[in-house]
């Protein structure tokens, strides 16, 4: 849907920023503006930024910035319509969308019961585990597993016992349709009776939470002992869940994510949970699926690195070999890590501690090298196998970014045992893969990231910050400046007006290119860089340094004609240039007299 923009501008208006961000950062008052550690990074001092009468916050080692509805986005995993929806509530203000169909009404009706029934059965779980006698089998499990109740609590985590219809009956008591709980994957259909019974019997229970940490399904662990189906259960998909777009633990650990810039990424639930309690909030897991584009990109949105801890037998190596093209695809650095002697990482944390884990990760290699290795294993050591495993590898690392193409050439050529120039010929002649149909679209961002970006120069970032913090008084020494003294872009121009007619910055920056709003958000953040009395002298000072170079070169080619022409082959022409000489002349010592004045 669309949100009409006056009514986006009327919520922006009407949030606290700081209100709003202060539930998810600790905030200090520093001026006019608010400051705290930033969550989107691993930041070790305070630099995270909160101006509220700008309506932005900006953090300037990572760059992060944006107004209320970014932060909401970033920090919370919401799309633009969602962050929006989200303020409008509390801002009073309604939310007007199209009449919808019929069919769109009963989809929606449909999903909002379904995330109905997950959260009751979720509870229901939950509430065994936690305080039931009944749990009291799930409870000793954990024990066993060293995982506390804190952890247990944080998680959601619940206990199904081994009835065939505790659960239906507890749903069937809220007056709850079998064939919705069915639908939702937490029922399944007898064959004999025509009965519903419950799927989850005997089990520790892991909720899956979505984006907005709603529970849309379940993973369940048969207790030892038990015989009562596989040893990992997990929810079918149903309309609010989908297997390849969910990551387990993701609820829990974005902001983690977010602040060390990586996904420690497992395959099964404890050990993500296992994790989560050692400390490392940024593990994640698929559910019972392999990991898919989908998954990749969510991972780039949040992380600039993927660490897999995949299992060492050969399964785990095919998956941690396939998964090398959907990171390469989605322009995340890939590297994996291997537990010696402990088979997961749960058990490594558990018997090695989080220290040990920690001085593992730093040791962490890059995928490509298990892909090197694995080509070379499959071919054989033979002249010929080596030509076979290096044409299936060339392809790869044409792929890799320019910074560590490099390293992973030497060390390809070293594992193969060739020159490194051979290396370089085949990855010159290899054909370059196609990205991953559905991954290429989202993939494309990535890309944009590692591009050259566009900085504006010393002498513009003050023009900015004068007419963001001191619009009245330095908006008219700008009204007279020739636009291309200002900037080549038009977009750049266009927001100089804007700021310049008294525009907020942050609804410029909102329709802005992303570096054109982080330049704005930048000035916006920083503080004391002219006082009010210094505005109006700065501004013109800046206008003139900008001028100057024009009008510099206007005078070197005046001097070369001037130094090439002949007076008395047409004296009027002669005239006419050297008042243009005089004129320029004129014209530079005012811009040098103007740009002399004060600057910092």
């Amino acid at each position: 849907m669309s949100i009409p923009r006056p009514i986006v501008d009327e919520i922006r208006s009407r949030t606290d920023l700081v209100q709003v961000i202060g539930q998810t950062v600790t905030l200090k008052r520093q001026g006019r503006s608010w400051v705290g550690v930033c969550p989107f990074h691993n930041d070790r001092k305070p630099s995270f930024h909160v101006v509220p009468d700008k309506g932005i916050f900006h953090c300037f080692p990572c760059g992060a910035s944006g107004d209320v509805f970014a932060f909401l986005m970033r920090a919370k995993g919401l799309s633009f319509v969602e962050a929006v929806k989200e303020l409008a509530g509390p801002a009073g203000i309604p939310i007007e969308e199209r009449e919808l169909s019929p069919q769109e009404r009963q989809r929606i009706a449909v999903k909002q019961d379904l995330y109905g029934v997950v959260e009751e059965a979720c509870a229901f779980y939950h509430n065994l585990l936690m305080t039931s006698p009944e749990g009291e089998p799930g409870r000793a499990y954990l024990a066993q597993r060293g995982i506390s109740t804190e952890t247990a609590l944080a998680y959601k985590l619940g206990y199904a016992p081994p009835g065939w219809d505790t659960l239906a009956g507890n749903l069937q008591r809220k007056r709850i349709p079998a064939a919705l709980a069915i639908q939702a994957g937490v029922l399944k259909r007898s064959e004999r009776t025509g009965g519903a019974y419950d799927v989850f019997r005997n089990r520790l229970v892991f909720p899956v939470l979505d984006d907005r940490s709603r529970p849309v399904a379940f993973g369940g662990r048969l207790l030892p002992g038990k015989d009562d189906g596989p040893k990992y259960l997990n929810s079918p998909e149903s309309p609010v869940y989908d297997k390849s777009r969910t990551l387990y633990g993701l609820s829990w650990g974005r902001t983690a994510i977010q602040r060390t810039g990586r996904v420690i990424l497992v395959e099964g639930y404890f050990d993500a949970v296992s994790l989560w309690q050692a400390g490392f909030h940024e593990a994640v897991a698929t559910c019972g699926t392999a990991l898919t584009p989908e998954h990749a990109e969510q991972i780039r949105r949040m992380a600039r690195t993927a660490i897999a801890l995949f299992d060492g037998d050969e399964a785990g190596l095919r998956a941690a070999t396939r998964s090398m093209g959907l990171f390469l695809d989605a322009g995340v650095e890939a590297r994996r890590l291997e537990l010696g002697d402990c088979k997961d990482p749960d058990e490594f944390v558990q018997k090695h501690g989080a220290a040990a884990f920690e001085a593992l990760l730093a040791k962490s290699e890059p995928l490509v090298e298990l892909v090197i290795r694995r080509a070379i294993e499959g071919e054989g050591a033979s002249a010929q196998g080596r030509a076979r495993a290096l044409a299936n590898v060339a392809p790869v690392l044409r792929r890799l970014p320019d910074v560590v193409r490099g390293q992973m050439v030497t060390r390809a050529a070293g594992l193969m045992g060739l020159h490194e120039e051979q290396v370089l010929v085949a990855l010159r002649e290899a054909p370059v893969p196609a990205p991953n149909a559905s991954s290429s679209r989202d993939a494309t961002p990535a890309r944009a990231e590692t591009a050259t970006r566009w900085v504006p120069t010393r002498e513009l970032t003050h023009l900015l910050w004068l007419l963001v913090h001191h619009t009245a008084a330095t908006a008219p020494e700008l009204a007279g400046a020739d636009p291309d003294d200002i900037s080549d872009r038009r977009d750049v121009l266009a927001a100089i007006v804007r700021l310049g007619e008294g525009a907020r910055v942050a609804d410029v920056a909102a329709d802005a290119d992303p570096d054109i709003a982080r330049a704005l958000m930048a000035v916006a953040a920083r503080e004391d860089l002219y006082t009010p009395e210094q505005a109006p002298a700065a501004m013109g000072a800046i206008v003139a340094r900008m001028a100057l170079p024009r009008v510099e070169q206007r005078v070197h080619a005046l001097t070369r004609a001037i130094e090439t022409a002949d007076p008395n082959a047409d004296p009027q022409a002669w005239a006419r240039l050297t008042r243009e000489v005089a004129e320029v002349h004129a014209r530079r010592r005012e811009l040098l007299a103007r740009s002399a004045r004060r600057q910092r």
